[in-house]
């Protein structure tokens, strides 16, 4: 039994939809008119929404092109949900991972990254050399700031536990934290 389906499909693109009308409010641009289905069969949209569905329920099976492209595809609906006009650093507030929505970007974050996704604990010690409750607390802080992108583990039911981030953003961090002052 497939866990997400078209319903979602039509939340996400309804969200779209109410976004891409307020922004053109605020341009200037009349309202477009209201129809029946919000997405065109043969829509980019549609097509995406589709692609991560069918992987957060299981129906593909993986290969190094279809990761990346799962991957692009993402970030791209992603960005259409969190994104700013700013284009500035994209942060995902905790609420977003309870939502439908939010289930399905973490189901299909794990299905690209499951083997690179590392806990709190770990990611201090590899950015900071050590464990310590104050490196922790950096990775947490960078985490909150959006330095650091996080996606909850669904077999770890405490929600203070149950954070991950992604092994090579980590690397990065302490690349960055090598540099000269």
């Amino acid at each position: 039994m497939a866990l997400f389906g078209d319903a979602l499909i039509h939340e996400i693109a309804a969200l779209v939809r109410q976004r891409y009308q307020a922004l053109g409010l605020a341009l200037g641009v009349p309202p477009a008119p209201e129809r029946g289905d919000e997405l065109g069969e043969d829509s980019r949209l549609r097509h995406d929404l589709a692609l991560l569905v069918g992987v957060a329920n299981g129906e593909y099976r993986r290969t190094d092109a279809l990761v990346q492209q799962v991957e692009q595809t993402l970030a791209q609906l992603l960005d259409l949900l969190l994104g700013n006009a700013l284009q500035t650093t994209r942060i995902v507030p905790a609420s977003f991972w309870q939502t439908e929505i939010g289930v399905l970007a973490s189901r299909v974050r794990w299905w690209i990254s499951g083997d690179d996704l590392i806990t709190i604990s770990n990611a201090a010690a590899l950015a900071f050399g050590e464990n310590t409750q104050a490196n922790r607390m950096r990775i947490a802080r960078a985490m909150d700031n959006g330095v650091l992108e996080w996606v909850p583990d669904p077999s770890v039911a405490n929600p203070q536990q149950n954070r991950r981030v992604l092994r090579s953003q980590v690397e990065r961090l302490r690349d960055l934290s090598r540099l000269p002052e």
